[in-house]
Formats: C-alpha cells, sequence, structure tokens
C-alpha cells in the first residue's frame, strides 16, 4: 500500500447503461479509511519479503512500527527472540505466505516485552502480494486453555467413579452418555443415543425416572437418588438413579450400580436380626434368673424367720432365752449349690469373706464323700432336710481342717419346686 495500486473514483453512478445492477465505485480515501480502521492488524508483504505497509492496529497491538519491522527477517528476529522457537514459527511463515496454510497461530514478543498469543491469516492481492490479518487471541487462548484443564479434570473425575452418565433432553431424549472405568454393566450403551431413556427400561422403573426428570426441570434442583431394580441375563442388579438440571433445558442422570452394596446391606440386616435374637434371648434369661433369685431370697427371708419365731417360741417355753447357744453358721444356696447369702457366723467359721464365697460353688467347704452326696440327692433332689454327723470336714481359708456337723432344710417354692437350701454348720 505504497499508492502505487490505487483505485480510482471514475464519478460513475450506481447505474451502469442500462442504469441498474451495479455497484458504485468507491474512492481511494475511502479504502484507505478501511485499512487504517480496521480493528485487526493488517501487513502488505510483497514478494522479496517487505512489509510496504502496517496500518495503526497492527501497531497498537505489537507496538512496532514500519520502522520496526522494514522486512519480514526482521519481524521474526524481533516478534521471536528464541532461535529454536523462531525457527519453527519460521517453517510456518513461508508455508502461510506460499499457501501451503492459510491460517497459523504463534506466541509473538511485543514491543513492550509481553508475550502475547497472535492469530495470522492471508489473503492474495495483486502484484504478487499478500496481505496479512493478524488477531490477538492471548484471552481466546487462555479461555480455551482453561477450558482444556476443566474437561480435563471433569474426565478425570468421571473417570474416577464407578458410574455410568447420561446427558438427557427435558423428555428423556438420549443426547449422550459416559461411563467411568469402574462402572460394571453399562445400562445405556452409547448404540441407544437419540431414544428416550424410560423406554429402554420397564415400564413401572420408566414412569418414576420421567417423574424425577420432570421435577428436576419444573424445580431446577436435584431430586432424590431414586432406586431400582433391573434384570440382566436372569440376575436381578440393583441401581441408583441421581437427576440433576444442566445448561439449555439438559438434564444428568447418573447411574450408579449398587448390587453389591445391596447384598452387603442385607447380610448386615441378616447380622442384625440374629444379634436382637440373642439379646432377646439373653433378656429372657436374665429376667427368668433375677425372678428366681427373687423367690429364693423370699423364701429364705421367709425361712429365716420362721426358724427364729419357732427357736424363740421354744426358748421361752423352756426359760432358756438367754442361755448361750452354740456358735451355728449358715450357708444358703441356690439349686445347683451356688453360694448365696453367707451369714457372719459362716465368714468367722470358714475364714472367708461373704464376697469371696458369693457366686462359688459350696461343694469345695466339705470333705468328705457323704456330704455332697447327700445334700445334692436328698435335700436338692428330692426336697428333704438331711443331716451330716459324722465324718465330715470344713476346709477353711488357710487350708486347716475343722470337723464339723451340717445339717441342711430345703428351700421350695409355692409351685413345690426346690430352688435352694441353707446349710447350717456346727463345730462337731
Amino acid at each position: 500500500m505504497t499508492g502505487n495500486n490505487t483505485t480510482r473514483d471514475t464519478g460513475r453512478g450506481a447505474s451502469g447503461a442500462d442504469g441498474a445492477g451495479e455497484s458504485p465505485h468507491l474512492g481511494e480515501n475511502v479504502y484507505i479509511s478501511i485499512l487504517r480502521e480496521a480493528p485487526d492488524g493488517l501487513v502488505l508483504v510483497d514478494g522479496m519479503g517487505g512489509c510496504r505497509y502496517l496500518n495503526p492496529a497492527f501497531t497498537r497491538i505489537t507496538g512496532y512500527t514500519r520502522e520496526d519491522v522494514p522486512t519480514l527477517a526482521l519481524w521474526f528476529e524481533r516478534a521471536h527472540p528464541n532461535p529454536a522457537y523462531r525457527e519453527k514459527v519460521q517453517g510456518m511463515g513461508e508455508e502461510l505466505l506460499q499457501g501451503d496454510r492459510s491460517i497459523m497461530v504463534a506466541s509473538v514478543v511485543c514491543r513492550d516485552g509481553k508475550v502475547r498469543d497472535f492469530e495470522f491469516r492471508r489473503a492474495s492481492v495483486e502484484d504478487g502480494c499478500v496481505l496479512l490479518t493478524i488477531r490477538d487471541i492471548t484471552e481466546q487462548a487462555l479461555t480455551e486453555e482453561r477450558l482444556r484443564q476443566a474437561t480435563s479434570e471433569l474426565t478425570a473425575v468421571i473417570e474416577a467413579f464407578p458410574d455410568l452418565f447420561i446427558r438427557l433432553n427435558a423428555d428423556g431424549t438420549i443426547l449422550d452418555s459416559r461411563a467411568g472405568r469402574q462402572a460394571e454393566t453399562p445400562l445405556v450403551p452409547r448404540t441407544l443415543l437419540g431414544r428416550r431413556i424410560q423406554d429402554l427400561l420397564p415400564p413401572v422403573i420408566g414412569e418414576e425416572l420421567l417423574g424425577a426428570l420432570q421435577e428436576a426441570f419444573r424445580t431446577n434442583a436435584p431430586v432424590a437418588p431414586l432406586e431400582f431394580s433391573h434384570t440382566e441375563n436372569g440376575e436381578a442388579r440393583h441401581y441408583e438413579a441421581r437427576v440433576l438440571p444442566l445448561y439449555e433445558m439438559h438434564l444428568m442422570v447418573i447411574l450408579r450400580e449398587i448390587t453389591e452394596r445391596k447384598k452387603a446391606e442385607q447380610e448386615l440386616h441378616r447380622h442384625r436380626e440374629h444379634l436382637e435374637e440373642l439379646v432377646a434371648e439373653r433378656t429372657a434369661e436374665l429376667e427368668r434368673a433375677n425372678r428366681q433369685l427373687e423367690r429364693l431370697l423370699y423364701y429364705i427371708e421367709m425361712t429365716e424367720r420362721k426358724a427364729a419365731e419357732e427357736w424363740l417360741d421354744l426358748s421361752v417355753e423352756q426359760g432358756t432365752l438367754g442361755a448361750a447357744e452354740p456358735e451355728e453358721a449358715r450357708i444358703t444356696t441356690d439349686a445347683d449349690g451356688t453360694v448365696i447369702i453367707v451369714s457372719r457366723e459362716a465368714e468367722h467359721l470358714t475364714g472367708y469373706a461373704g464376697e469371696e464365697l458369693n457366686g462359688r460353688p459350696v461343694w469345695p467347704l466339705f470333705s468328705g464323700h457323704d456330704a455332697r452326696e447327700l445334700l445334692t440327692g436328698e435335700v436338692l433332689g428330692r426336697g428333704r432336710s438331711a443331716e451330716c454327723v459324722e465324718g465330715t470336714v470344713l476346709v477353711r481359708n488357710d487350708g486347716s481342717k475343722q470337723a464339723v456337723r451340717i445339717s441342711a432344710d430345703p428351700i421350695v417354692d409355692a409351685a413345690g419346686v426346690v430352688i435352694g437350701m441353707v446349710c447350717t454348720i456346727r463345730k462337731a
């Protein structure tokens, strides 16, 4: 654009010979104004690689004037100071000038030292010249890079989850689907794109899913997860569907197979029921034991009270109320011979504290073959009182032995069942 190639205004009107069908010719000033006001940078390059014209937009974008870059060779040196990168850009630039490519993108070091990305396009003009159009795409490239990064991250997230992601229209038409690497059976393969998802499922499930889609579209909010079962190859598979609204009237259905989770929940439920049964059985056993112990304590209290009243009446009749009685030790057991109550005299006689004997069998206290057999058979077995007079020895806490006499009375409940006994021990 040195003035050698001009377009002259002939001054003719809009009409040709017949006055119609022709556009008016524009003057040279109009073309120059177009070049000067163009928003993109323009460079006119001749066949020798000289830059014959740079418009103001080129200088505004890059900072370089025609005096800074009179030739393409000098432009490459200034715009691409890195030799390796400059060699690469020069190769693409030659292809662009020769018409082997119509567009190229390169990073350029502007005159202020900042690096920006530019898009170069070519157009052939007269006299073997080439017009290069330069557009700053730095922000666009940054946006595209961010988009690529977001797409890469989203792809990684999708592949990391065992889900099937399905993009739908508001009516349920499948637009796209993608499965994560860990997704099990793809319920909706890509070959079914364009069909409605509710038509691919059993009617009841399809209606429920369609209702969830309509609710998500109406409220523009996620809906509660929908669980359903689907038979594949004769085996029931369980799925969970989450419906999310997207942009432009699109919806996303996230399908996850939860068959293993359902099996685990069922197994856990069975274990919980079994545990509840065990707890109920144990509770019933404890309740029975508590009732038995309450009855035992009640009859012990009644037996001891009756014995005390009889002893008091007998002492009054014989006039021996104040006479000293031989020391008597009493040990009360349940029906198995387990110690329940130990009197203070029994503690003194055996050398054991009551807490030490409670809950332990009474039999190790007695040495002799007849004592246990007699007490077990007669008292606890037949519910009759018995007495061991000879050959019975009490084994004390310190290992010493004491000859004793034992008399035992059964404790019987209202139904006549023996629930324990009271052993009275005296020194022989």
